[in-house]
């Protein structure tokens, strides 16, 4: 399994793309998770082709998580993607991304490829993939994705702060990515993770790999100071990506990733 982070920024960053990941198995299928205003110019950047991507998974619509999809099927569209695309979202979600599809082919009505809408359920399978979703605390129902595929676990939990069902889905992850607005204590009933309940949750489940993301500008340097020295924590930043086959730890790949960017 291979993860590329093509966006690690909060909703209106001066300085990452919208959080978004890219997640492929050992037979090349690949899931998007969520897709922002700024996504399809990184995948464009990334080089993936027309057809690469089978599945789009949304944690929630909020615009920086689910603007970019008119602009991904519009490319998609005018270079003759021809391979099928199947859409997981929440029910009620559906018809706000059923518009933002419609423009994607304004005035025409028709796509050259066929589009496969899905409700996302607790607990399913996707050819040779398990996935798992639960509900995180935000202002707007974001489900949580767990993955296992070639014998590899992931998380990722979109926006909000962790909850008893996402914690659960945590469980055993290679690596988990939890969003984290900022390097202060946050209410208990606040919509975002703040660092405090990161750190706690990382030793909790004495994850391997915990990534903080979707993180404001300004708390950036006050989180990477804080967890400098900490064995699982990092924070993850765009361009990042993680192979999990590879015979360096999650944590060495971080840091060697990190410093072939500065």
């Amino acid at each position: 399994m291979r993860i590329d982070v093509l966006g690690s920024g909060s909703a209106f960053s001066m300085v990452r793309n919208t959080s978004s990941i890219l997640v492929s198995d050992q037979q090349l299928q690949r899931w998007l998770i969520d897709c922002g205003p700024t996504v399809p110019r990184a995948l464009w950047q990334h080089n993936f082709g027309i057809d690469e991507i089978e599945v789009i998974y949304f944690t929630h619509i909020h615009p920086d998580h689910c603007a970019g999809l008119p602009v991904l099927l519009n490319r998609w569209k005018s270079f003759g993607r021809q391979a099928p695309l199947t859409i997981y979202c929440q029910a009620e979600h559906r018809p706000i991304l059923q518009q933002l599809t419609a423009l994607a082919t304004f005035p025409v009505t028709e796509i050259c490829f066929a589009i496969e809408w899905l409700d996302i359920p607790e607990r399913w399978t996707w050819r040779n993939w398990q996935l798992a979703s639960a509900a995180t605390q935000h202002e707007m129902r974001n489900l949580a994705l767990r993955i296992e595929v070639d014998d590899h676990i992931v998380f990722y939990s979109g926006d909000g702060r962790p909850t008893s069902a996402t914690i659960a889905l945590m469980q055993d992850a290679e690596i988990a990515f939890q969003e984290c607005a900022v390097a202060t204590p946050l209410a208990e009933d606040a919509s975002h993770g703040d660092l405090q309940s990161c750190m706690a949750l990382a030793a909790q489940l004495d994850l391997p790999a915990l990534g903080l993301y979707h993180c404001y500008d300004e708390a950036l340097t006050a989180l990477a100071d804080t967890i400098a020295h900490q064995s699982n924590l990092f924070l993850s930043f765009d361009g990042l990506q993680i192979d999990l086959n590879n015979e360096k730890s999650i944590m060495e790949q971080v840091q060697c990733s990190g410093n072939s960017n500065e």
